[in-house]
């Protein structure tokens, strides 16, 4: 009488056991696209939710510099636009704090925007005529209340232009000042990966400019700043150079380093241990391209960027911070 229920008892069990596995293999989730194919976008978190603000992407081999403010709640899985700017707004250097996400410098598509906006409730924008034009395609992060911006060049088609030059954006005394830090140590460089730890700015890769061929030339490049000394320290360099890459840190040790343009597109990973040194191989991107990563309640999320020359994607994954540092 009982001998029928056992074999759909085994199949049940089976099932569950094998969505359990699944489950402890968790790889990069799909989520709902970004509004249009984008790269060169300003990214950040603001009240819980995600932000993206302008960028650019190509149609009919045009290229295309973008102007609204979407956001994508992670609750209700969806995007929405906030509004639009009165200009459009890429390639600038993003800033997250615990209370607002900022962004400093980028372009408008004619000239470079020495501007630091600061995303909490409405946006508010103030001018910095200390700044550097070389306010594009910069790295940068925050570190205790500093804004520090490294690298760049005063326009994205000017790779000739790249810089070495350090300032730090800070309020003081009722309104903005910029300092001017130490420089960079490396060779001059723009579009490199960053991100904080601590009480230092972790700088890797990027690109360099080689006179002799007048052409881009993707660097190995590692250094850490420390604002509150004034002073650069050389650490590993990457394996393989690298222009283009992103960087975020999962916690107070491991850097995740991923995408970027090695000798194409790729979609190749790495944790950076910030005490041993050291670099190991880490789960690769859901896609191979120049990325934006943002970490936001226990998930790091990729989002859009190029993917091919002349070409953006409006990709949208995201993974569990625990499965990175597998």
């Amino acid at each position: 009488m009982n001998a029928q229920p056992i074999p759909m008892t085994k199949r049940l069990f089976s099932v569950v056991a094998l969505l359990a596995c699944n489950a402890c293999a968790a790889d990069w989730q799909p989520l709902p696209p970004l509004p249009e194919p984008n790269g060169g976008f300003l990214s950040g978190v603001k009240n819980d939710r995600i932000v993206i603000i302008g960028g650019t992407h190509w149609e009919g081999g045009k290229k295309n510099w973008l102007s609204a403010i979407h956001e994508f709640d992670p609750s209700a899985g969806k995007w929405t636009k906030l509004r639009e700017l009165s200009s459009p707004v890429a390639y600038g250097t993003s800033f997250q704090s615990d209370t607002a996400f900022a962004y400093l410098g980028g372009t408008d598509g004619r000239q470079s925007l020495k501007a630091l906006s600061v995303i909490a409730g409405e946006k508010t924008s103030v001018q910095l005529s200390a700044l550097p034009s070389s306010v594009i395609l910069a790295a940068g992060g925050t570190v205790n209340g500093k804004h520090v911006l490294v690298g760049g060049t005063d326009d994205a088609a000017n790779i000739a232009g790249v810089q070495r030059s350090v300032h730090a954006v800070e309020w003081s005394n009722g309104s903005w000042q910029v300092a001017k830090l130490a420089d960079y140590p490396g060779k001059p460089f723009a579009v490199a990966a960053s991100a904080v730890v601590g009480e230092e700015l972790f700088i890797f890769g990027g690109m360099n400019y080689d006179a002799a061929t007048k052409a881009p030339l993707n660097s190995t490049e590692a250094y850490a700043f420390s604002p509150a000394k004034n002073s650069w320290r050389k650490l590993q360099p990457l394996a393989v150079p690298n222009r283009g890459l992103t960087a975020i840190a999962l916690d107070d040790q491991h850097i995740y380093l991923a995408g970027g343009y090695t000798d194409d597109f790729t979609a190749d990973a790495f944790i950076y241990d910030v005490k041993s040194n050291t670099y190991s191989k880490s789960k690769a991107l859901p896609y191979a391209a120049m990325v934006s990563l943002v970490k936001l309640d226990g998930f790091v999320y990729c989002l859009g960027g190029e993917d091919k020359k002349q070409s953006r994607t409006d990709k949208f994954f995201r993974i569990p911070v625990v499965e990175l540092l597998k």
